[in-house]
């Protein structure tokens, strides 16, 4: 928790409407932290979080028409006052109409234009419009990346994984830039973490290839996420930290 005499840190988050990122929103708000939540959807009315509608805006990150509107948005929630953290966790993955994987072979490029939009040119697009209060805290910036991003995968398909890759570099790019003007820049890549949005099947034929024998969990991720964003990780910069239960071995 906060202290009493400590100013309130404040953290952007995307993708926070269930699995990593409503873990993360559950995270932070227990250690007093703000919490504006970014989903293409609307706050839902049975919601039990007590900060409300307010620190929440509904915003489409495929959108790039909108994307720059609803940046100045967040801009104007903010408000002047410094943003200590910005999580970039949203992600798509497309298939087929009948579930199956798609490849380099079937991907549409117009599917594989609407992955990248949402998982590699949003986070920068994101990291670039709130500069200003990023480096007012002295901030940081995290990227959710993914274990496919490195190789290749039986369920996730080829658009997600290049653009997980992309988003790796970038990161490293990003610590280079940003880490001149006191803003670490760093990414998770999580494995099979145990959500609900999990292809069918990935426990059955994964298990055996993760050394410590079970999935991840959404509250193993969001806490390394929040040690990326606090001073305990404060001289951490340009790393991806690999949360799998050792799969990537």
């Amino acid at each position: 928790m906060a202290l009493p005499n400590e100013p309130r840190k404040t953290l952007v988050l995307t993708g926070a409407s269930r699995g990593i990122g409503h873990a993360t929103v559950k995270r932070f708000s227990s250690a007093g932290w703000r919490v504006i939540t970014c989903s293409r959807h609307a706050f839902p009315e049975d919601c039990p979080w007590e900060a409300g509608p307010e620190d929440h805006l509904q915003i489409d990150l495929s959108d790039a028409e909108t994307l720059e509107e609803r940046v100045a948005e967040l801009r104007r929630m903010l408000n002047g006052e410094p943003l200590h953290a910005l999580v970039n966790n949203a992600g798509i993955s497309i298939k087929s109409d009948d579930g199956e994987r798609l490849d380099s072979l079937t991907t549409s490029m117009a599917d594989w234009r609407h992955v990248f939009r949402v998982n590699f040119f949003a986070p920068i697009a994101l990291a670039r419009g709130l500069f200003e209060e990023l480096k007012l805290a002295g901030g940081a910036v995290v990227n959710v990346t993914s274990i496919a991003g490195s190789r290749v995968h039986p369920f996730a398909g080829t658009a997600y994984a290049t653009s997980k890759a992309a988003l790796a570099s970038l990161t490293r790019e990003m610590a280079a830039d940003f880490g001149r003007h006191g803003i670490r820049v760093n990414a998770i890549a999580p494995g099979e973490i145990k959500t609900s949005i999990l292809s069918p099947g990935t426990e059955e034929q994964l298990l055996p290839e993760i050394p410590m024998g079970r999935l991840g969990t959404p509250e193993e991720v969001a806490r390394t996420i929040y040690y990326l964003c606090t001073d305990q990780s404060s001289y951490v910069n340009g790393a991806e930290i690999h949360v799998n239960g050792g799969q990537h071995v």
